[in-house]
């Protein structure tokens, strides 16, 4: 080759070169290849020691660790072990090895890809101020913004209309009866029965008092003091929840059929959310009072008990299950750090189980429990073993916002964030 004159010999040059510097170039050589070789896994990590890992899955499911296939040998470090089955169905886990350490893990069939729903305001424009189920439905309660600020007085005396709609396996239902007593009525059919609870308020000149109005009941009538905020029917109809504003703050009565009502709880403050035991034996309340929230477990048969078991960090009711005779539930602790928590019916007091951030929770039939969490930009749907976390599958279309919490109801799964709400239906769930 000749360049600007010169004739240049790359054959005698390159000679020259690999003489003078073949034992670098050798060492260079062998060097890249085993830094190539250890970060496609072809060399394995020897010098982290073994470990001794035992993974029980379908006997179909593909089992794969780090995206690799894996032949039994494991060494120490982080690892995702996953289980693929021919249907698409995946379940996996992180976790870190030790030296010497045995883990045995039981990975589930995974779920199919869930459908997502976006749940509607009840009315175009309308902000959503509550969501909750009752019966086979889920209710999603709007409001019209207000087109000027008002004080709290004011709001009191002309509280705003509200729009309230039914979703559930029937289609979409507007609730006209709870939107004409602007909201402070409920109405629940359950094997063919329909109850209706209304509050009526005294008018100025009239001698009838502020009363409630159950339907269903035989047409019972409850006199009621203070300014009616929350009524609520049980899952099976056979009683009511009644909250009554006052000076003090919101007065929680019981109400059955059979019996005269009983006082549950004083709590200050409004009421942000109510959840009822599947059974109707107890039930949840979240409340405010300014800046303070609280989260009231009450036990109501034989007779209501009720204790305050936490601070929430929001308003309304954070992640919550049901068992038989038992409440877990996700809040901070007295540093900040979410945690996992329970609570017996029967003593109602509060014991720290596991940290934990999980944006909505429900036990399935085995006692396991399944959770939602935000992991690396996605919402993840997934079960606990133990304190270790085995994904199940990915939610398509809601996005991984702080403020997403949601709400198990068997195989549906109602997740809220904002003004925004879905409603996903887990394919091959399992009952609460």
């Amino acid at each position: 080759m000749i360049i600007a004159g010169y004739r240049i010999n790359l054959d005698a040059l390159l000679a020259r070169v690999v003489y003078r510097w073949h034992w670098k170039i050798a060492l260079a050589v062998v060097a890249a290849g085993a830094l190539i070789g250890i970060a496609s896994g072809v060399i394995p990590p020897f010098w982290r020691g073994r470990a001794n890992l035992q993974v029980r899955a379908a006997p179909e499911a593909r089992i794969t660790i780090d995206g690799r296939p894996w032949s039994g040998d494991v060494y120490a470090g982080e690892h995702t072990v996953a289980a693929t089955l021919p249907d698409g169905r995946r379940s996996w886990v992180r976790l870190t090895l030790q030296p010497g350490e045995t883990v045995a893990l039981d990975l589930p069939p995974g779920l199919l890809l869930p459908k997502t729903h976006r749940v509607p305001s009840a009315a175009p424009g309308m902000r959503l101020t509550a969501i909750w189920r009752a019966g086979d439905s889920w209710r999603v309660q709007s409001v019209a913004p207000p087109p000027v600020e008002t004080s709290a007085k004011d709001a009191g005396e002309d509280m705003p209309a509200t729009h309230t709609i039914a979703i559930g396996t029937s289609g979409i239902e507007r609730l006209t009866t709870i939107d004409a007593y602007r909201g402070r009525a409920d109405v629940l059919t359950v094997d063919g029965t329909r109850y209706e609870a209304a509050y009526e308020p005294a008018q100025p000149g009239s001698r009838q008092e502020s009363r409630i109005i159950v339907r269903g009941w035989e047409h019972m009538t409850v006199t009621v003091v203070g300014d009616v905020s929350l009524v609520r029917f049980a899952p099976d109809g056979q009683a009511l929840l009644l909250a009554e504003r006052t000076v003090a703050g919101e007065h929680v009565r019981y109400l059955t059929p059979d019996a005269s009502p009983v006082a549950v709880v004083a709590l200050p403050g409004e009421i942000t959310g109510v959840a009822w035991h599947p059974s109707g034996n107890a039930v949840l309340i979240a409340s405010r009072d300014g800046t303070r929230r609280a989260l009231t477990l009450a036990r109501l048969r034989p007779t209501p008990v009720a204790a305050v078991v936490a601070e929430p960090a929001a308003d309304g009711l954070p992640p919550y299950a049901w068992s038989s005779n038992e409440l877990v539930w996700i809040t901070p602790d007295d540093a900040g750090r979410p945690q996992m928590w329970r609570a017996s019916l029967d003593t109602l007091l509060p014991e720290r189980q596991m940290p934990l951030e999980a944006r909505a929770i429900m036990r399935l039939a085995d006692g396991t429990l399944r959770v939602v969490l935000l992991r690396d930009g996605e919402v993840i749907i997934g079960r606990l073993d133990g304190e270790r976390f085995i994904g199940e599958t990915t939610i398509a279309g809601v996005p991984a916002r702080a403020d997403l919490a949601g709400e198990w109801y068997g195989n549906e799964l109602l997740l809220r964030s904002g003004n925004d709400a879905w409603l996903i239906t887990i394919v091959e769930g399992e009952g609460r």
